[in-house]
């Protein structure tokens, strides 16, 4: 009895033992915090992927990721090479320099608030930074173009200057590098709480539609294309523009 007893023991506990193994291919491969910006470097080992995760440590935050091939195995290296910070608004250039990777943030400093990114591909330069531009303010909405020389790109950034908002960024080729005309309100709708702005880009020839709702906590979303061929450039406004 005492052997059958021992026997159906020993058969339970190869049972146990007797699981699937699980293996993660997914694992942490660095980490950079600038600030209250916090960025984890993610290796996909599966997939060949290098993913970066940003968010910021405060409350209500939300992280937002993108990916991209690893080039030389799975080594990385990313480090801060430009920033500014005016009013609210935060933006910092961050570059994986061994995959040749930039990535611009944006967030504003307020509770609640997310990170917005656009990452490109980039290139060895000696010299690495971001410029302001210029600056467009209607109504509540704040809106800036950060040029990148180094990868001919400029971003357009949009936030609305209420709590518990994050800004929305949008990258685009600029091949006249940053030079030439500003930004103007070229049209405005408003339909109940949605409101759409018209933002002209004269320098890229580029038109965004900068959509929002008139509410605490909203963030806008911005859409851009190019300027038709032959279309006139609007009058510059008396008053609401700065640049």
């Amino acid at each position: 009895m005492k052997k059958c007893l021992v026997l159906l023991l020993l058969g339970l506990s190869f049972a146990c033992q007797a699981a699937d193994y699980e293996s993660t291919m997914l694992v942490q491969t660095g980490k950079l915090r600038e600030s209250d910006l916090i960025v984890r470097t993610i290796t996909d080992l599966d997939s060949n992927k290098i993913c970066l995760a940003f968010y910021v440590s405060t409350t209500g935050t939300s992280p937002v990721i993108s990916c991209y091939d690893a080039r030389q195995g799975y080594r990385s290296k990313l480090r801060q090479v430009g920033h500014f910070k005016e009013g609210k608004l935060i933006v910092r250039k961050m570059k994986d320099t061994v995959n040749d990777v930039s990535c611009l943030v944006a967030y504003v400093s307020t509770p609640g608030t997310s990170p917005s990114i656009d990452c490109y591909q980039g290139q060895h330069v000696a010299k690495d930074e971001i410029v302001r531009q210029g600056h467009l303010r209607e109504g509540d909405l704040e809106l800036y173009r950060v040029v990148d020389p180094s990868s001919t790109k400029a971003c357009l950034i949009a936030y609305v200057n209420t709590e518990g908002t994050a800004p929305s960024l949008h990258c685009y080729d600029s091949p006249a590098g940053g030079k030439g005309g500003g930004m103007t309100q070229s049209g405005f709708m408003r339909e109940g709480d949605l409101v759409v702005r018209k933002i002209l880009d004269q320098n890229n020839n580029k038109e965004c539609l900068v959509t929002y709702v008139s509410t605490q906590g909203t963030s806008p979303n911005v859409y851009c294309y190019n300027q038709p061929a032959g279309r006139p450039a609007p009058m510059p406004k008396a008053t609401g523009a700065r640049q």
